[in-house]
């Protein structure tokens, strides 16, 4: 295989936008693993962050004109026609009229057609080169436009292009990150697959990311997060994205977890094997009118071993609390008050319910996850609220309530897509609503309306 090259490029402290925490860390840990684990030399590697060192007499600190300066220097200096190219950024981005924008450290809002790199321009320089490019974008971490982030246009460019393109989430979400993780979830499952899957072609990273970030966001308690992936058709799947050498180069490694999940106490740590996603199968999917192949995929996660010792500890530990339950509700006054008993229409199996008992998972706590004009914060707001028990038909109803108030909360922001002409982001919002909510039909027919617009 000819040359391979990375540029690695991440960002915290944003002069004109509320900072990350995580993008530098994101950019520094793609840099360190082409270098440590991949073996390359690190001449191969570009690395520019707020706080990376010079490269010579040159800075990289990550400004609009440094970045500017990187890209058409070091790119036409050490690339050839035929070489393999992997671009990663963690940052921000944003969509302006119709195309989409990187945000380098310097980037404003009131001029981003000057001050931002145009994501159109980075995908022609990489052509004119004439480089195997593969991109990788952490770049919705903040909702800059009211119109979502970048990935429509991302992708559109891609299929034109001929580069594979992966990134973090859908235009109408948001990317997320996690002081547990030390990392953003995208990158943190991407590294995973790098370290974890030493024959790595585009469907084996597709596979990972797909299942990889749902089973993050679920553990970390995120919002829905589902990662944008477009393999343009002339593409295949299966293309090695190393060569023979790099790859034998990182089997011979024997990299620690990315991440582990928390353990209780007095388990082994090194009892859990890193989380490799079992064989499926794809649905296969096209975004907005690019022909360009997105999978998603629903994996459940291979059980992980736990030691028999550690089961009877916790067996244990359950023991011991529920007898000091038991003594602690012997000294508690008897409440004589009886059950109250619900006839069902069968009369075989009286439904029991009791009064005065607090629930711990309140509709409350639903309510809190919903931000002003989010559809996913509200779509988090409804499973959750699936979630609580409902102990009496006063709070059954509150319940569902509430879910039918955020369904139509929904189909209103998609709606509001809809009215500025961005058909894919409403159908996208509006296949939030859930099939029991009352308004579903009308989301029906409205997403096929929307759909004929395509």
């Amino acid at each position: 295989m000819a040359n391979q090259a990375c540029i690695s490029i991440g960002i915290n402290q944003y002069q004109y936008l509320p900072p990350l925490g995580y993008g530098m860390a994101d950019a520094v840990a793609m840099d360190h693993f082409f270098v440590d684990a991949a073996g390359w030399n690190p001449a191969q590697c570009l690395l520019l962050t707020d706080t990376s060192p010079n490269i010579g007499d040159k800075s990289t600190y990550p400004d609009h004109e440094n970045i500017n300066q990187w890209l058409q220097q070091w790119t036409w200096d050490t690339l050839r026609h035929g070489d393999l190219l992997w671009f990663f950024f963690s940052g921000c981005g944003v969509s302006f009229e119709g195309e989409d924008y990187l945000m380098p450290i310097d980037g404003t809002l009131a001029d981003i057609k000057h001050t931002c790199i145009s994501i159109r321009q980075l995908y022609r320089q990489f052509s004119e080169i004439g480089v195997n490019a593969l991109v990788f974008l952490d770049a919705n971490h903040q909702r800059l436009t009211l119109d979502g982030g970048i990935g429509q246009v991302t992708a559109k460019l891609a299929q034109e292009y001929q580069i594979p393109t992966f990134l973090s989430c859908q235009t109408h979400e948001s990317s997320h990150e996690d002081a547990g993780l030390g990392h953003g979830l995208f990158t943190t499952a991407l590294l995973e697959a790098l370290n974890y899957h030493h024959d790595l072609n585009l469907e084996t990273i597709e596979t990972y990311l797909a299942s990889r970030i749902e089973e993050l966001g679920e553990h970390h308690w995120k919002p829905l997060q589902t990662p944008l992936m477009v393999i343009p058709t002339g593409v295949s799947s299966y293309r090695p994205v190393f060569s023979a050498t790099t790859q034998s180069t990182i089997s011979a490694t024997s990299p620690e977890p990315i991440y582990t999940p928390p353990i209780a106490p007095g388990f082994a740590r090194d009892e859990y094997a890193p989380y490799t996603p079992p064989a499926t199968s794809f649905i296969a999917s096209s975004p907005t009118g690019t022909g360009a192949i997105v999978k998603r995929s629903r994996l459940t996660p291979t059980p992980r071993y736990v030691p028999h010792w550690a089961k009877i500890g916790v067996l244990l530990t359950l023991i011991v609390a529920a007898g000091g339950l038991i003594y602690l509700l012997t000294r508690l006054p008897i409440n004589r008050e009886q059950p109250t008993i619900q006839p069902t229409t069968n009369l075989t199996t009286p439904t029991v319910t009791t009064t005065g008992t607090a629930e711990t998972f309140s509709i409350a706590q639903a309510t809190a996850k919903v931000k002003p004009g989010d559809a996913t914060s509200r779509y988090v707001a409804i499973l959750m609220a699936r979630k609580i028990p409902a102990t009496t038909p006063a709070a059954a109803a509150e319940v569902q309530q509430s879910i039918e108030q955020w369904s139509q909360e929904i189909f209103l922001i998609a709606h509001g897509y809809a009215r500025k002409q961005r058909w894919q982001t409403a159908i996208d919002t509006a296949r939030m609503v859930p099939p029991d909510a009352t308004n579903y039909a009308d989301v029906q027919a409205s997403m096929a309306r929307w759909q004929s617009r395509l």
